[in-house]
């Protein structure tokens, strides 16, 4: 098998991805946390979520396996510095944590569906019931 499957992500790297919709979960619980306690930072899952954009959006078209790479080890670096940053999150409310989580997770469909061509949930979701709606 070839690693990543897709050389560009859907033929375009900037088309609608819920990569971006991830992050951007990600993004907004860790700007609140980040907020609600200027002494301890999620600074391990900023940037974990940071290297994972920058893979896929700028990296994976050029040189895909170091994209792919950068996206997939960005994502699980962002899972793995959760319980790592516990006293960041235990000072933060719950639904910034599950925001977090849910936030990396959507991100990581759609980077697993991309690089080993397996199925994902929201794929499959997009392919059975929304496509027809866009289309």
């Amino acid at each position: 098998m070839r690693f990543p499957v897709e050389h560009v992500p859907d033929g375009h790297i900037f088309a609608p991805h819920h990569l971006y919709i991830g992050v951007l979960l990600a993004a907004v619980a860790l700007a609140a946390v980040w907020d609600n306690n200027r002494r301890a930072e999620p600074v391990g899952g900023a940037v974990a979520v940071g290297v994972s954009t920058f893979g896929f959006a700028l990296t994976w078209r050029y040189y895909p396996v170091t994209g792919a790479t950068l996206a997939l080890g960005g994502l699980l670096g962002a899972l793995s510095a959760f319980p790592l940053e516990r006293d960041v999150w235990a000072d933060a409310r719950t639904r910034y944590a599950v925001l977090f989580i849910l936030g990396v997770l959507v991100a990581l469909d759609d980077v697993v569906s991309h690089s080993f061509g397996v199925w994902t949930p929201l794929d499959a979701l997009w392919k059975a019931h929304l496509i027809q709606f866009v289309a």
